[in-house]
C-alpha cells in the first residue's frame, strides 16, 4: 500500500532543483495540501454523487493522486487555466483544472442518484 511518506518522497524528486537535495522538507507542508486536493479531485470526479466515499480505494488512486498533486504544484495559482492569451485576454479551463492526459487515466465515474 502506497503511505504518504513515499508520495511525498517522489515530490521531492520531481522537484529536485528546487529543494536543493532530497532530504529537504521545507516543501511537504505544501505537497501534503496538494496531496489532498487531488485526493478530492478523484472522489468528486469518480465518485460524483457518493459523498460517504472519503477514503482513495487503491494504490492506483494513490499513484493517480501523486501525480495530481505534481501536476497542481507545477500550475500553482493557475491550476484552473489550460491556456492564456495576453492582448485578447482569452482563458481556457480544463475540467478540474487537470491536464486531459491525467483526466483520461481515471476510471468512469460511478453512477447514481444526486443527493
Amino acid at each position: 500500500m502506497i503511505i504518504e511518506e513515499e508520495q511525498i518522497k517522489e515530490m521531492r524528486r520531481e522537484f529536485i532543483d528546487e529543494l536543493q537535495n532530497i532530504d529537504d522538507d521545507s516543501l511537504d507542508e505544501t505537497f501534503k495540501t496538494k496531496l489532498r486536493h487531488a485526493k478530492y479531485r478523484f472522489l468528486s470526479l469518480v465518485y460524483p454523487y457518493d459523498r460517504t466515499i472519503t477514503e482513495l480505494p487503491d494504490d492506483r488512486a494513490r499513484g493517480w493522486q501523486t501525480e495530481c498533486a505534481i501536476e497542481l504544484y507545477k500550475l500553482g495559482d493557475d491550476d484552473n487555466y489550460t491556456s492564456y492569451s495576453e492582448n485578447g485576454l482569452s482563458w481556457s479551463k480544463a475540467k478540474a483544472g487537470l491536464s486531459q492526459d491525467l483526466l483520461n487515466e481515471l476510471p468512469p465515474a460511478k453512477a447514481g442518484v444526486p443527493i
